[in-house]
């Protein structure tokens, strides 16, 4: 087995979803169901089930609903040790899935949470962080108030005093930016005390005004971007890109590029054309990346596996993704898909 990077520790926070059955519309539902998703925990769980360890920071209510979160992450390896208990409420999203032309619907609610409340001295820093070789926080965290802007400022100062590799996936959300700051006047501190960057299509210009040239989607935006941010961010040591078209709410087509300083590469494009759950496949992309690179694989494969791994989840129903290293490598070098394995 390959050797697995020491500790990882991720901070953000974990939600219940709650959506409709089928291709329901929010209005029409009678009947919702529940899973436990957020876009750090989803990378935690990914990367507990490839075999390294990993601790989940975040603030959690003293109830049951608490108490079943924490069941979930353990089931999936997750060290929650480091999770603070409070008398606030869990956090909420609702998910309405979208259907040919018809969008999909997210609608937050996470106001007064357990993790929203939480103070950056209500965490003890030399224990969360303790032999932690890499932290991975998302630019959610700091768009949801003031507070967690707060929280995830003092993580990653207390991660980059440590020498730790910090990965920000700058997953904007625009329904989350309103309290009063503006994602481009934050992030791009934020992005300087990093060591990799993770970003979609959209999240650059955003987050951090910076666009690609030629057209949106293509190799070149996809390297003019990656060479403009590397200008900005000299810091970094990788920048890695998802790019997503789709032509309805179940075709996609998928692909992804990665740059480190002295080399750049293209994963494989992939037609998506029946889609289970599109949620979390950002995430499961993020978990590829870091696994790769801690795992110390060649440039290719860091971002041929965190594809392949964004791939699969498509498949997958739920936040979390349930695949193994063996079924993305499989994938990796596999020209058929879908077959039936006997």
């Amino acid at each position: 087995m390959a050797q697995m990077t020491k500790s990882i520790a991720t901070l953000g926070e974990l939600m219940m979803r709650l959506k409709p059955p089928g291709k329901q519309r929010l209005r029409q539902a009678h009947e919702l169901g529940i899973c436990f998703g957020g876009s750090e925990a989803n990378v935690a769980t990914s990367l507990a089930q490839w075999g390294h360890s990993v601790r989940f920071i975040t603030g959690l209510p003293e109830s049951d609903l608490g108490s079943r979160a924490i069941s979930e992450l353990n089931y999936h390896g997750v060290d929650t040790r480091f999770i603070l208990r409070n008398a606030r409420r869990l956090g909420l999203y609702f998910l309405e899935e979208g259907a040919d032309l018809r969008s999909g619907c997210v609608i937050y609610d996470r106001k007064d949470t357990a993790f929203s409340s939480l103070k950056p001295q209500d965490v003890d820093w030399d224990n969360a962080l303790s032999d932690v070789d890499w932290f991975h926080i998302s630019g959610i965290t700091p768009a949801i108030n003031a507070q967690t802007l707060l929280l995830a400022e003092h993580s990653i100062a207390e991660a980059r005093q440590r020498n730790i590799h910090i990965s920000l996936d700058l997953n904007f959300r625009e329904r989350l930016w309103a309290y009063g700051v503006r994602p481009a006047d934050i992030l791009p501190n934020l992005v300087e005390q990093c060591d990799t960057l993770i970003a979609g299509r959209g999240d650059c210009i955003n987050c951090l005004e910076i666009d690609g040239d030629g057209e949106n989607g293509s190799n070149e935006w996809a390297e003019s971007l990656a060479c403009k941010l590397q200008k900005r961010f000299s810091n970094l040591t990788h920048i890695a890109l998802t790019i997503r078209a789709s032509s309805s709410a179940d075709c996609h087509n998928w692909r992804a590029y990665i740059q480190n300083p002295s080399d750049q590469v293209h994963s494989r494009s992939f037609q998506l054309s029946n889609i289970v759950d599109r949620v979390g496949s950002g995430d499961a992309f993020c978990a590829g990346i870091i696994h790769s690179i801690g795992t110390k694989k060649s440039l290719d494969d860091v971002v041929n596996f965190g594809a392949m791994a964004a791939v699969l989840k498509h498949s997958i129903i739920g936040d979390f993704n349930h695949v193994s290293v063996g079924e993305i490598e499989d994938l990796m070098r596999s020209q058929s898909n879908g077959r039936l394995r006997r």
